[in-house]
């Protein structure tokens, strides 16, 4: 079951106006895989975004359709072990324009979004040396700016801190599946780094926010280490960063109240 907490429209159904219809064409990637992961990685992207997924017979191509109250859009998906390309089929109250090429903004970003689901799936998400030093700069920024107010769309970072798992399972791996699968089930893609140790990345449009959760059998929590395009700044962000944390949060503890 998919949890639907909050509509982030503010990210997800930006932008009033018109522009070029966007495509992706023939997005080329170094590391080949067999066909059947690449739908799989696809299919599980266009899911996590709310897209109807649909392989036509056995060629390489999927046929997607999203709604949006009483807007809709259908793409074509063709792709290898490699490479993946977007185009446009159809689309209902988006405004769309045959002449002009042109389309609602929400369109695009939806594509944009699609986009950067599919790519992050396909780039390993792991705790390199860049986001350990991300990581040791947003905990500086934490030390430093403990009395922040919020201004605005800013807000103070909301991280989980010591969260109690209420289950009667003491199977530390059982509990980091439940953990993964409420993260995908709310979009977020999820790579266990180790037992007690899963990384999470959200991609919304342009705006990316990556965190750690650590866990044990008995409590969980959830950290920032960096964003990009939410504004971030000593330690504030954009107030939607945390609406996503606090999302993340219940979808957990759902998933934990499960486990038998």
């Amino acid at each position: 079951m998919k949890y639907i907490l909050l509509i982030i429209a503010t990210i997800i159904l930006a932008g009033c106006g018109v522009g070029t219809v966007y495509n992706v064409e023939n997005k080329i990637f170094q590391k080949r895989l067999d066909n059947r992961s690449m739908e799989s990685i696809i299919i599980e992207s266009g899911e996590s975004l709310g897209w109807t997924m649909k392989k036509i017979d056995n060629k390489e191509i999927i046929i997607a359709t999203l709604l949006k109250r009483n807007h809709s859009a259908t793409i074509k998906i063709e792709y290898t072990n490699n490479s993946y390309k977007i185009h446009f089929v159809g689309a209902k109250n988006l405004k769309y324009d045959k002449t002009n090429n042109t389309i609602h903004n929400n369109y695009n970003g939806w594509i944009g979004n699609l986009e950067n689901q599919i790519d992050s799936r396909l780039e390993p998400l792991k705790m390199n040396s860049t986001l350990i030093e991300e990581e040791k700069k947003a905990m500086l920024d934490s030390k430093n700016n403990t009395n922040l107010e919020s201004t605005g769309k800013l807000e103070k970072i909301y991280n989980v801190t010591q969260a109690q798992i209420k289950a009667e399972s003491t199977n530390l791996s059982e509990i980091g599946d439940k953990i993964i699968k409420a993260g995908r089930d709310n979009g977020w893609i999820m790579a266990k780094q180790k037992d007690g140790f899963i990384l999470a990345r959200m991609v919304q449009r342009v705006h990316t926010a990556i965190v750690r959760i650590d866990y044990t059998t008995t409590e969980y929590n959830i950290t920032y280490i960096t964003s990009d395009k939410l504004s971030y700044k000593d330690y504030s962000i954009h107030k939607n960063y945390n609406i996503w944390i606090k999302n993340l949060e219940l979808a957990i503890n759902i998933e934990l109240l499960a486990i038998k």
